[in-house]
């Protein structure tokens, strides 16, 4: 059975370019393994200042960036582990996903 997982990685105080980073980590380690992913990040959902994220309504947009995860059989959580224990979304999204039991992978 090929496993859909859900891209997972700190994003508010980060830029584009490090945004994207982490979750090209995340799409080349899916893609090595033959699976499938969702990518909950949409730039144009998201607002710049300084060139960094700063969510203007955060409960709103992880309310849009989770919907997906439904369809998906685990969590991929990419990031260092301090960023990630800093990060509210992360945190709630593998809340989430431990608590309806689907698969959670961290990748550092």
């Amino acid at each position: 059975m090929i496993k859909k997982w859900y891209l997972s990685t700190p994003m508010n105080g980060k830029t584009e370019k490090e945004i994207q980073a982490a979750l090209q980590r995340g799409i080349d380690w899916v893609n090595n393994r033959g699976e499938e992913y969702h990518n909950p990040y949409n730039p144009a959902n998201a607002k710049f200042v300084k060139g960094k994220v700063v969510d203007p309504k955060p409960i709103s947009m992880l309310a849009k960036a989770i919907a997906p995860m439904d369809d998906c059989t685990g969590i991929l959580i990419i990031g260092d582990r301090k960023s990630l224990d800093l990060s509210k979304g992360c945190i709630i999204e593998h809340a989430i996903a431990y608590h309806y039991g689907k698969d959670r992978v961290f990748l550092e």
